[in-house]
């Protein structure tokens, strides 16, 4: 099977009573916090057990690193799922400042307080340190927010940056991007996991 130095995870997690947002910092429709249903109305989502037990440890090389979305609510289980990979957990390699098109930020309702930002963790198995490229890329990605759950290309073209030349893998992929291999129930698939 083919392996990879560089794993770019967006597992589908699932939610629950977790699905209650809004748009508006200051009240929402008809003074109504909306609840959205599960996101499988919008894309199949997976257990953390299941997650878990994709066999990505069969497609990392002895030297990876596993870049992986996460929003707040999910740190535990993501950090959870980066152990059963095989990856000890580092930083938060990228905090997504969420915008709209007219450049005023994104307030999500959430039980404690409104959410403006996204999380990409970093987890590590090997030495990758010795595969970095650059020192000055930002860990603040300030972007759009355009489709549910689609990814700014930014943190993909800083990850390149950071680590050059490297085999990496989409998993969880939507689309296809050049230099990168995908796996993912919405694309043409390179691997099988």
């Amino acid at each position: 099977m083919k392996k990879y130095q560089i794993i770019y995870a967006d597992p589908p997690w699932q939610y629950g009573s977790k699905e209650l947002y809004g748009d508006k910092i200051n009240g929402y429709k008809n003074g109504q916090r909306k609840r959205f249903g599960s996101l499988e109305r919008i894309y199949p989502t997976m257990t953390i057990q299941d997650i878990k037990n994709l066999p990505v440890k069969e497609i990392t090389e002895k030297d990876c690193a596993c870049f992986m979305w996460a929003t707040d609510s999910h740190l535990k289980e993501a950090i959870e799922v980066m152990e059963a990979w095989g990856f000890k957990y580092k930083t938060i390699a990228f905090v997504w400042l969420k915008k709209y098109t007219t450049g005023t930020r994104v307030y999500n309702f959430a039980p404690w307080t409104l959410k403006s930002t996204e999380l990409c963790l970093l987890g590590i198995k090997g030495q990758m340190s010795r595969y970095k490229s650059r020192n000055d890329i930002k860990a603040l990605v300030e972007a759009d927010r355009t489709k549910h759950s689609k990814k700014p290309q930014e943190v993909m073209f800083r990850i390149e940056n950071l680590f050059r030349g490297l085999k990496k893998i989409e998993l969880f992929a939507r689309k296809k991007r050049e230099g990168w291999d995908v796996w993912g129930n919405e694309v043409e698939s390179n691997i099988i996991l």
